[in-house]
């Protein structure tokens, strides 16, 4: 009779400690996904405003000067044989 009441005593004592533990844990692992989330809403917030906050740049327009110059280049062609002369 002494060893079963041990036992059950032992046994709530130890499930009380780990449903504490159990909670501690969850409690920290969820405060850290909550502020995770609230960085990654800050981040957007930021990008939608226009700003980043990492020292990025943003460019929103090309100047038309460049966009000439882009478009007189060679963009590419048709392949062209050649043979290689020795002097």
């Amino acid at each position: 009779m002494g060893f079963i009441f041990k036992f059950l005593l032992i046994a709530i004592a130890l499930s009380w400690i780990f449903s504490k533990l159990l909670q501690f844990f969850l409690r920290s692992k969820l405060k850290q996904f909550v502020d995770h989330a609230n960085n990654l809403k800050r981040e957007e917030e930021l990008r939608k405003k226009g700003r980043s906050g990492k020292g990025e740049v943003n460019v929103d327009h090309i100047p038309r000067d460049y966009q000439e110059k882009r478009a007189k280049e060679i963009k590419g062609g048709d392949y062209i044989d050649y043979e290689e002369v020795k002097d």
